[in-house]
């Protein structure tokens, strides 16, 4: 495991650890970041693993690559707080910010279903989608805890980096993770 800084604000300036670990065995790679109420996870997923899981949801494969080609992560997101305030994210706050090109918010569901009605995919695969990607707005109280996909847009392989916002108690909290990458895409 590496342990990597980040910056952290909430209140006031300070510096904080990112964790960044490699699975040994799939290679692919995962960046932590534990404070003392909350706690964000993302895990690659490679191209192939979303082209798949989409595919077995009544994607056709056209209809998949978009997704499997959006940088996609599995997210983990907890209120660590035993008690308390409780924690409202909106994922249109966060910006990706990537080596080249301008900062954007993640491609959010909203988005993606726009896109899916153009190319007149189906009810149920659509519901599949929007029930595998992270809501867009989530309210966690003490103890909650959450899971999904979310997409950053660049592409395979490309590094970045992500700030996060949230509020706890309607007091922002803000933390930036460096130098992310994109799963690649696997010939």
């Amino acid at each position: 495991m590496i342990v990597l800084q980040a910056l952290l604000f909430s209140g006031g300036a300070a510096a904080a650890d990112v964790e960044h670990s490699r699975d040994p065995a799939t290679g692919l790679e995962t960046w932590q970041w534990q404070g003392d109420t909350a706690s964000f996870t993302f895990t690659q997923r490679l191209p192939d693993q979303s082209r798949a899981y989409f595919q077995g949801r009544g994607f056709a494969s056209a209809d998949a690559e978009p997704v499997a080609m959006a940088c996609v992560f599995q997210a983990i997101i907890r209120n660590r707080a035993g008690s308390g305030a409780p924690i409202d994210l909106d994922l249109s706050g966060w910006r990706v910010i990537p080596a080249q090109g301008s900062p954007h918010p993640p491609r959010l569901e909203a988005d993606w279903q726009q896109e899916w009605e153009r190319r007149q995919l189906s009810g149920p695969a659509r519901t599949a989608f929007r029930w595998s990607l992270f809501p867009t707005r989530q309210t966690f109280q003490p103890g909650d805890w959450n899971m999904g996909m979310v997409t950053f847009g660049p592409p395979p392989g490309d590094r970045f980096d992500l700030e996060l916002t949230w509020k706890r108690g309607g007091t922002p909290g803000h933390v930036r993770l460096e130098s992310m990458r994109c799963a690649p895409d696997q010939p």
